[in-house]
């Protein structure tokens, strides 16, 4: 029992440390420049209508990459994964959004997994190792007033629960771990032979619009679900 508490508490330190800092050890096309991408896999928009404003409500279950290094990655998984470069992360978010603002909550779970003993060398990794919440405000107002693809989102991430490597058992941490959090949304687009916005069809090449709102990064094979190309969102730890 102690020396579950203390590694506990030593993970809470990594984490408050990881924080603080913006470098990644080992990132790539998979984890992004942040160190830190999520994809969403698909979504489910429903709309409401409060005291006259439309509200465009979705959920969506995301996946995505975490570098080694990163608040989401800690360098104490490699106990479990020795060879690990970098950790996939799974959430379901939820998020509000004003038809007038394009603003709105957002908030949702997330779990850190990694391959369950059992499962095949290329299963999807399911066994949760890190586990928690997220909350924050989402800010699509450029999309939904001004059809530019990109938004944003600022929050915390919530680490509540962590592995025993001993059992593989979550188990609550001492402190809960608060992360503020920054991210940025990437909608996927196509161009007609005009350069204008066009349907996005399966299959078909498709582009994320990089800051400047000029440069066209295209989307790669593996940013795509089932031919369909993926929302991407790029988070960055810290205040």
């Amino acid at each position: 029992m102690a020396k579950r508490v203390l590694r506990c508490a030593a993970l809470v330190l990594t984490l408050l440390a990881l924080a603080t800092t913006t470098r990644a050890a080992d990132r790539d096309e998979a984890t992004g420049d942040t160190g830190v991408t999520l994809y969403e896999v698909s979504e489910r928009v429903t709309f409401d209508q409060v005291e006259g404003v439309i509200l465009r409500n979705a959920t969506s279950p995301l996946q995505g990459f975490a570098a080694l290094g990163t608040p989401l990655c800690p360098s104490e998984l490699l106990i479990s994964v020795p060879r690990m470069k970098s950790c996939t992360v799974i959430a379901t978010g939820t998020d509000s959004v004003s038809t007038v603002s394009g603003v709105g909550p957002v908030s949702g779970t997330f779990d850190v997994v990694i391959n369950a003993p059992g499962n095949s060398s290329v299963h999807v990794p399911d066994l949760p190792v890190i586990s928690g919440t997220f909350s924050g405000t989402v800010d699509l107002s450029l999309a939904v007033l001004h059809r530019i693809p990109l938004g944003s989102m600022t929050g915390t991430f919530t680490i509540a629960q962590t592995s025993n490597p001993a059992t593989g058992v979550l188990v609550p941490l001492p402190q809960p771990v608060v992360l503020p959090f920054s991210g940025t949304f990437r909608m996927p687009f196509q161009l007609d032979g005009r350069g204008l916005f066009q349907r996005i069809e399966r299959d078909h090449a498709a582009f994320y619009l990089r800051d400047d709102l000029r440069t066209l990064a295209p989307v790669k094979s593996f940013e795509r679900s089932t031919g369909f190309p993926d929302v991407r969102l790029e988070v960055s730890f810290g205040s």
